[in-house]
């Protein structure tokens, strides 16, 4: 498996325009089983590894130009980086849709710890991926599960 870290502040702002757009795009299993998207992350493997809002209309670049905004991946900024662990997570391009608003095992929505752990203290939306399974928790800058 292959950690990897986000910054919470930033993951808040795709998350906060997911929930706030009209409409959201779909994965590609949602067009295949015909289902209707809500907002969710999008955590995306192609020219890097990175999480994205699913918001439609997509969320602009805070530079500008054509560009969505997308929040990278600590040290996977490009095509090399998420080639370089093809082994690991496997070589395929992907899209992994992360619900905000459907509630956890636990109980609670993605979104409600993403704030939760930001008013405590969070910095850092961490992904564990392997090639089959993914785990995402919240951590502070020392490492410390939220």
């Amino acid at each position: 498996m292959i950690r990897l870290r986000f910054p919470l502040r930033d993951v808040l702002i795709l998350a906060e325009h997911a929930i706030a757009a009209p409409d959201h795009r779909p994965t590609y299993i949602n067009t295949v089983d015909g289902t209707t998207p809500g907002p969710a992350l999008w955590f995306v493997g192609d020219e890097g590894l990175y999480l994205m809002s699913n918001g439609r209309p997509g969320q602009p670049h805070p530079a500008g130009g054509d560009r969505l905004y997308v929040v990278y991946a600590d040290g996977y900024h490009t095509s090399m980086s998420k080639h370089a662990i093809a082994d690991k997570i496997g070589g395929d391009d992907f899209v992994e849709a992360l619900p905000l608003l459907v509630p956890t095992p636990g109980g609670t929505t993605l979104h409600a710890q993403l704030t939760e752990a930001a008013a405590d203290g969070g910095d850092l939306f961490v992904i564990d991926v392997g090639a089959t399974a993914m785990d995402i928790f919240i951590a502070d800058s020392r490492g410390r599960i939220r």
